[in-house]
């Protein structure tokens, strides 16, 4: 997969005029944040916490949208409506596992791309 594929930066170079350091920021307040939010939705998986699964995945999609990945942000919506409608519970895990698997390729392309630190 491309880097272009993988994310869109066009949204974040419109609203911050290009500002290299604001786009920095955001990609590593991401990265931050990213593990955290994985682990609380592992673990209100693993609780049958729905309410919480859907607070979790609701409080990621912006970040993940400013960042134009589609693909984690579709997946992060299901999760929200399937844990909000108490359906289709069955398909949490493969879709958290995938979120999880494609945030860590994203997370490694922006340490790649942008000279991050561990």
């Amino acid at each position: 997969m491309d880097n272009t594929s993988k994310y869109d930066l066009s949204f974040l170079n419109k609203i911050s005029n290009g500002d290299k350091e604001f786009i920095l920021e955001m990609v590593t307040a991401f990265q931050e944040a990213a593990p955290v939010t994985i682990e609380k939705l592992e673990n209100s998986l693993k609780n049958k916490n729905y309410v919480s699964i859907a607070r979790e995945a609701h409080r990621f999609i912006p970040g993940i949208s400013f960042l134009g990945v589609k693909h984690i942000e579709n997946d992060l919506l299901k999760i929200e409506d399937y844990s909000k409608k108490m359906e289709n519970l069955d398909q949490l895990p493969e879709l958290i596992n995938n979120v999880k698997k494609n945030i860590f390729e994203l997370t490694e392309q922006f340490k790649t791309d942008f000279n991050l630190k561990e």
